[in-house]
């Protein structure tokens, strides 16, 4: 309420109260009349005084008048005016009055005055109070403002140094694709600097065949989805093609506007590349499954079918043309038996005769044989960069395997070209042993490098490489076994096998063979096997096929053996209990039924340490350092194996 209207309600209020106290002064003097007769007027001078001190003057000359006509119409009836006592004392009540409501009505305008004064005082303070807790929350605002601009920027310098000290590269773009921000990862990843990006399309990155892929991100960013790719391709500056996952979300402003995006990308190349890996090397495992069981079953029959036909050569009453047919025949069983043995090598099954072996002698040896391998349009390199380093393999697989590589070189050069045969070593952290294969661990490996300047691979043909029966070449210019027997004789080994190619840039095969700390290799013994044999010697064959058993009883019967057989190692083991005689050499099959060939040599071992056992098998696998013979094989090879077995 404000100061007047305050005024004109007290004023108000002091003249109801001028009429209440008139009232109350007469309703007093009635009572007490007959007591203080004739004096009358002192309520009547008290109402006037407490109204003046309350209302002030105008409340005050209001409860004088009042009082005046109440004294001269109620109390002094009859009253004369023109009478001096009645007048002398009315003109006395008034001056009284009159003095009265001066000096109470300046005490009352004293004391309004005052109030008035604490009152604008009190409000002055409050208002004081109010601005200084207006000043102190500005002040306060103002504090935390810049508080929280020192923070948002302390902030911004943290984010900056996240961003730039991050192994993925975060680059922010416009919504058109037009890079506005590169950190040094990016610069690492993509090998472009900062300055050679920003501003940009980041379609330089992406190669063209998925640039319409990367609209539809540009699209959805736009509508303010998120998008995430796990594994997609990209071009570094130097042009290689590299995979990485990506994440890209939209960028808002205050009022929630896209404005751009920010994407995070990290190269998952290694990672792929080492899934890739694993992924091949079961399928090859798979398939060198099911090659090694197709190889076993082929080389049973071809075992028969060399039986058969070396059997039948042996005959002088064949006709010439009927010798020539079985000739053909037992050609043909060589030629399926060396298809069967590329199976093997394959599925990693054939048998090694593991050996320390001079690698650069090995290379140095091959050297002409690789020359006439070649056309006179085609050079060959070779460049020995080992020194004293030996490798622990098997030496006639290892000669396999630079001829396959050499003929595989030499298809990919029809025009001519040049044929480059490195040996060196290297040291193999963890990582980059990872990534070359699941074979080999960190250490030493020497390392052969078999590269050709011919019309080189696609990425597709590069995938198929190491399948089996695999092949670019026309019908029947090639068994697409080459390469597949190349990887499983250098896995069997130990080691691994890397190709790099392009088209137009010709290949690359790395070899990472196992180094062995033992010195020189030994030379590879030479074959002195013979036919000779005592007649009188006893043999057991255990085969559980029984068109191979009888094969391999018949040759040795036809050699001078005694031949005893057995379907399986129980029944094997059965008979040498049972029997009494004389006993000189086991020849077992490995795998068959009821008990197999090793688990009857375990058990030949304890009863008989001093019998002699050859293993065979259409597989490979044999243990260790024991005689072996892997089919197929015509009976003459059977009956010289024995007889090397038991002339040690």
């Amino acid at each position: 309420m404000s100061p007047v209207a305050q005024d004109r309600r007290q004023q108000a209020i002091g003249y109801l109260v001028a009429v209440l106290m008139t009232a109350a002064a007469a309703a007093v003097t009635q009572v007490i009349r007959p007591l203080v007769a004739p004096s009358v007027t002192p309520p009547f001078i008290l109402a006037v005084a407490i109204t003046a001190l309350y209302g002030g003057r105008g409340p005050g000359a209001l409860a004088s008048l009042l009082s005046v006509f109440t004294l001269s119409y109620w109390f002094f009836r009859p009253i004369h005016l023109d009478a001096p006592a009645d007048l002398a004392r009315l003109t006395l009540f008034l001056v009284v009055a009159i003095v009265i409501t001066g000096i109470a009505g300046a005490a009352h305008r004293h004391r309004l005055d005052a109030a008035r004064q604490a009152t604008e005082s009190e409000r002055l303070r409050r208002l004081a109070e109010q601005l200084a807790a207006k000043a102190e929350e500005a002040t306060r605002q103002v504090r935390q403002s810049i508080t929280d601009e020192a923070q948002g920027q302390e902030a911004m310098v943290r984010l900056a140094a996240i961003v730039s000290s991050s192994s993925d590269a975060i680059i922010g773009k416009t919504l058109d694709g037009v890079v506005t921000s590169w950190n040094a990862a990016a610069e690492r990843i993509f090998g472009y600097s900062r300055s050679e990006m920003v501003g940009q399309s980041v379609l330089k990155l992406i190669p063209e065949e998925l640039h319409e892929t990367e609209r539809a991100v540009l699209a959805s960013l736009r509508r303010g989805e998120t998008v995430e790719l796990s594994e997609t391709e990209r071009i570094r500056k130097d042009g290689k093609r590299i995979w990485i996952s990506l994440s890209v979300s939209p960028i808002r402003d205050a009022t929630g506007v896209i404005i751009g995006a920010a994407s995070i990308k990290r190269d998952v190349t290694e990672s792929r590349l080492m899934r890739q890996h694993l992924h091949d090397t079961q399928r090859f495992q798979a398939v060198g499954q099911l090659a090694g069981g197709i190889a076993h079953e082929a080389n049973n029959q071809m075992t028969i079918v060399l039986g058969a036909s070396q059997f039948l050569l042996r005959r002088p009453d064949l006709a010439p043309s009927a010798r020539e047919d079985v000739e053909l025949i037992r050609r043909a069983a060589e030629r399926t038996a060396s298809i069967t043995q590329q199976l093997l090598a394959f599925s990693r099954r054939q048998v090694l005769e593991l050996r320390d072996v001079d690698l650069n002698r090995v290379v140095l040896t091959m050297e002409p044989v690789l020359r006439r391998s070649l056309a006179e349009s085609h050079q060959l390199v070779v460049r020995l960069e080992l020194r004293d380093a030996m490798v622990r393999a098997d030496p006639r697989q290892l000669e396999q395997v630079l001829l396959n590589l050499t003929l595989n070189a030499r298809d990919a050069m029809p025009g001519g070209g040049r044929l480059t045969i490195e040996t060196a070593s290297v040291e193999l952290a963890g990582e980059e042993a990872a990534w070359i294969g699941v074979a080999p661990s960190p250490g030493t490996y020497a390392v052969v490098v078999v590269r050709d300047t011919g019309h080189g691979m696609d990425r597709a043909t590069l995938q198929r490489a190491f399948e089996p029966f695999y092949t670019t070449k026309a019908v029947g210019q090639g068994t697409g076994l080459g390469l597949s027997v190349v990887h499983g004789i250098v896995n069997q080994t130990g080691g691994s096998i890397r190709v790099e190619s392009e088209p137009g840039k010709g290949t690359a095969f790395t070899l990472y063979l196992p180094v062995s700390s033992a010195g020189r290799g030994s030379e590879l013994p030479a074959d002195t096997g013979t036919m000779a044999v005592e007649h009188g010697r006893v043999a057991l064959v255990v085969e559980d096929d029984p068109v191979v058993r009888s094969m391999a009883v018949r040759g040795l019967r036809e050699a001078g053996y005694t031949v005893l057989d057995a379907v399986h190692g129980r029944e094997a083991l059965e008979l040498i209990r049972t029997r009494a005689g004389r006993l000189d050499v086991v020849v077992t099959d490995i795998g068959m039924p009821e008990m197999d060939g090793y688990d009857l040599a375990r058990c030949l071992s304890e009863e008989r340490p001093e019998l002699p056992i050859v293993f065979m098998s259409g597989y490979g696998d044999p243990e260790p350092k024991v005689p072996f013979l892997q089919k197929p094989f015509p009976p003459d090879v059977l009956v010289r194996r024995i007889g090397e077995v038991l002339d040690r």
